[in-house]
């Protein structure tokens, strides 16, 4: 019986800390799903995109929650993601937004100014790599260096947990960082 007891409170424990130790989504999404009646505007004019050549693509771009009962405003970061899965040989798209909270954007800007601007053209050694990663409530943004080739890979989240299994990833649009930086930089 006290075995039981003990047990029972180490699992009372256990769960609670890791209920506290994950993280939620962001802010911003929690506004969306809370309010009855909400209007999002986007801007369009400020947006980074990256594509691959299987017509995946990832867009950025600055947005305005509105709860129109209450006219309460959030201002974040959209990230508006469609990958391409098989099942059985079939292809299927998958689609997927995601926000990034204001605080978030701010951190995210000082990541890609520090650490992957100034990389962007490194190399490594033979047997060797370089990974920089970004976590924010809803996203992981990795930058990966091996040799010469340089990857960018974006995974989403839900309630703390990472999709390993709908993620995007590109070699080729490497080189559009600097665009994704400006347009952070916009974004008030």
């Amino acid at each position: 019986m006290k075995y039981t007891k003990i047990l029972i409170t180490f699992l009372m424990f256990s769960n609670i800390t890791i209920n506290y130790a994950q993280k939620t989504n962001s802010e911003t999404r929690k506004f969306i799903e809370n309010a009855e009646i909400t209007q999002i505007n986007k801007d369009w004019n400020i947006k980074a995109e990256f594509k691959t050549g299987f017509g995946e693509v990832v867009s950025f771009f600055p947005v305005e929650a509105i709860d129109l009962k209450s006219n309460i405003k959030v201002k974040s970061l959209q990230m508006d993601m469609t990958v391409i899965y098989q099942i059985a040989g079939k292809n299927f798209n998958y689609f997927k937004s995601s926000w990034i909270d204001l605080n978030e954007v701010d951190e995210f800007t000082i990541f890609i100014e520090k650490y992957v601007i100034p990389n962007l053209k490194d190399k490594t050694e033979r047997k060797q790599s370089v990974t920089y990663i970004f976590n924010s409530r809803e996203i992981t943004f990795s930058f990966h260096i091996e040799k010469s080739t340089r990857r960018i890979s974006i995974y989403l989240k839900n309630n703390g947990s990472t999709d390993n299994e709908h993620y995007f990833w590109t070699e080729s649009q490497v080189n559009k960082i600097p665009e994704l930086l400006t347009m952070l930089k916009e974004i008030k």
